[in-house]
């Protein structure tokens, strides 16, 4: 993917900005290491992604995520989507320090934006997933080492 780094001026401030390829919306943004989607007027939009095969779920029926762990498993490196819908933003990079608490990434149902969070200190080991990709209750986003 070509990606074309700008410097912008805002008011008086300046940013250093990288947009992605603008061959359709939305286009992937990056402003001062924050990763946005922005919506391009002109610009043709993607066909609707296909349903995955696999489990399915019935519409308005969240289950929430495993909350027995084993300590020092594999299941606490890695942080899972809580819900259906579609990866937003992603705020860490691999080799990035993160806390408890600390937002990691974005992920959008019908509209509604849900901040996922680190649960446990840790560094970026892989991101799983990319902004635009649709992701199923519990599916994994970020690996923590």
């Amino acid at each position: 993917m070509a990606v074309t780094t700008l410097r912008i001026k805002v008011g008086d401030n300046w940013y250093n900005v990288e947009v992605g390829e603008l061959t359709q919306s939305p286009v992937e943004v990056t402003v001062e290491g924050e990763t946005f989607l922005v919506e391009v007027e002109g610009l043709p939009t993607p066909p609707p992604a296909r349903p995955r095969r696999g489990r399915t779920q019935a519409p308005g029926i969240v289950v929430p995520p495993p909350t027995t762990r084993n300590s020092g498993g594999a299941a606490d490196n890695i942080i899972a989507s809580p819900m259906a819908g579609r990866v937003i933003s992603i705020l860490v990079r691999p080799g990035d320090q993160v806390t408890t608490g600390q937002e990691v990434c974005v992920v959008e149902a019908m509209k509604m934006e849900q901040s996922i969070r680190a649960a446990r200190n840790g560094v970026v080991k892989d991101i799983l997933v990319q902004p635009m990709d649709s992701v199923r209750t519990n599916d994994p986003l970020i690996e923590l080492e």
